[in-house]
């Protein structure tokens, strides 16, 4: 059976992914950070979906593997400049890094618009924190490899109308939907997110 795989956004895991189902007709496979995946295993008819940071890590697996064969690709709230302009304001990425911790990780999550759907991940908080230092220390720009972008509207974690200036700056296709950062109470199911 074909597969989306699935690129998992900073701190998340297999929970996020709990509240939505899948009549898609694809197995799902969800990739966490450290984002290790096995090109081998990846047919022509594979999906390819990022959410988050995860759009970041799947435009750097692609970038990698420019002759890998697959159906398409989609990115939730997420791009591959995910510092600067058209993502988040370098110095509040810094401050967020700088101040982290457990309380400011749950003032996070609060503003990533989550509801009661939210499944939180099993990582420690030490491990989401090094997470986040990886990205900040590995962080360079990296070229689209995305077929189609979902922006959230409200989404204040990566503005939604600085994602949709970036999309039009590079003649991308994307559509617009009702929620903040956090999409899985807009999405209940993956074929939901294949209708594009």
């Amino acid at each position: 059976m074909a597969k989306i795989y699935f690129f998992n956004g900073w701190g998340m895991d297999r929970n996020l992914l709990n509240p939505v189902k899948n009549s898609s007709g694809y197995d799902i496979e969800v990739i966490n950070f450290p984002y290790n995946i096995d090109k081998n295993t990846i047919s022509k008819d594979d999906i390819f979906m990022g959410y988050s940071f995860g759009v970041y890590y799947l435009n750097k697996f692609l970038s990698e593997n420019k002759d890998l064969k697959y159906k398409k690709s989609l990115g939730i709230n997420g791009l591959p400049e995910t510092i600067g302009k058209f993502g988040i304001n370098e110095k509040m990425f810094n401050i967020t890094l700088d101040t982290l911790n457990e309380e400011n990780l749950e003032k996070f999550l609060i503003n990533m618009d989550i509801d009661g759907s939210f499944c939180k991940s099993n990582k420690s908080f030490n491990d989401i924190k090094n997470e986040l230092h990886f990205f900040k220390d590995n962080y360079k720009i990296i070229d689209n490899h995305i077929d189609f972008y979902y922006i959230g509207k409200k989404d204040r974690i990566i503005p939604g109308n600085k994602l949709e200036k970036y999309c039009q700056n590079n003649k991308l296709n994307y559509e617009i939907i009702e929620c903040g950062h956090y999409p899985f109470s807009y999405f209940k199911d993956f074929k939901d997110i294949l209708n594009v």
